[in-house]
């Protein structure tokens, strides 16, 4: 008989997209520090992959939070997402300079019309500049120190684009570029953009990167408290629709953290210690239950078992 030495088991991260509000991964990565959890692989789409990224390139959720706590601090950067975010109450209204409105809907509409004539309202280096002062450049995925894949989507025929090797600019950018505000990365006829809308929690990705237990962190959607027009209504009925797919898609994780971050607007950078605090919050209270079956899943029994069973499935026959 033959002695089977079983790989040890990998635990990955699926980090979801969400703008601002992925700004949570921070403190989820925080919580997995200071249990002494071992992340083996990550994977993460849009601003998961960014903080996904920084945390494959060095696994220090500190040293994550204060490179993204500049990146998203620049002045640039701040004024361009700021006119996105509405004012959530009368009293910010109050606060706002009388001029703030203006600018806000003058730049909200040059974007609208820009997009509806052109293929995207921004330049490339918009997006593209910010993640090479952040990462640097000439950097490739394989030089990081935990396997790592960005992930995007094909809009001309709806697949999944996974980035696991190669430039680590080009990669992010894809994960990163807003379909009709940021020009797509075209590549053999495929035309790929952020991949937030049908692959918003990349669980795929990370068992692909060799993870046998999978945590998906997933960023709610964010609740507009008023629904008034027609555009509003419309955008509400396309997140209600990319929520459920989503549904189906987090029940294959192993282990679901879901922080409680949806009443921040996907561009209110400005709120990002509050949204890190509630991701921190999120995974401390879920750690006790996270542990556990951490623990389960290494058990050698049940990973025999699984082995066993993986083995029987493929047609392999047992060993003697």
């Amino acid at each position: 008989m033959t002695l089977t030495v079983l790989p040890p088991a990998r635990l990955g991260l699926a980090l979801g997209s969400g703008g601002a509000r992925g700004l949570a991964h921070c403190g989820v990565l925080q919580a997995f520090a200071e249990a002494e959890l071992p992340v083996a692989a990550v994977a993460g789409t849009s601003m998961g992959a960014i903080a996904g990224a920084l945390y494959a390139r060095e696994p220090d959720p500190t040293a994550v939070w204060r490179q993204l706590s500049t990146y998203i601090a620049d002045r640039e950067f701040a004024d361009y997402w700021s006119s996105f975010v509405p004012h959530r109450n009368d009293q910010e209204r109050d606060d706002a300079r009388p001029w703030d409105g203006l600018f806000d809907i003058m730049h909200r509409g040059r974007i609208a019309v820009r997009a509806m004539t052109t293929r995207a309202a921004e330049q490339r280096d918009r997006l593209a500049a910010p993640l090479t002062r952040l990462f640097g450049s000439g950097t490739d995925i394989g030089e990081l120190r935990l396997p790592f894949a960005a992930v995007a989507v094909d809009l001309v025929s709806g697949e999944m684009v996974v980035f696991r090797d190669g430039p680590l600019l080009e990669a992010l950018y894809a994960s990163c570029a807003i379909p009709a505000v940021f020009p797509p990365v075209e590549q053999g006829g495929r035309i790929i953009v952020d991949g937030g809308g049908p692959f918003r929690v990349p669980i795929e990705a990370v068992r692909e990167l060799g993870a046998d237990f999978v945590v998906a962190v997933d960023i709610p959607s964010y609740l507009e408290p008023r629904l008034k027009t027609g555009f509003d209504l419309g955008m509400r009925s396309n997140s209600v629709a990319r929520d459920r797919l989503n549904e189906l898609v987090c029940a294959s994780a192993d282990f679901l953290i879901r922080p409680r971050v949806e009443r921040f607007h996907w561009a209110d950078f400005k709120s990002g210690e509050a949204i890190r605090d509630l991701g921190y919050e999120a995974a401390r209270a879920a750690m006790p239950a996270l542990l556990r079956h951490w623990r389960r899943h290494r058990s050698p029994l049940r990973r025999a078992c699984r082995y066993a069973g993986s083995r029987w499935r493929s047609g392999a026959k047992p060993s003697r």
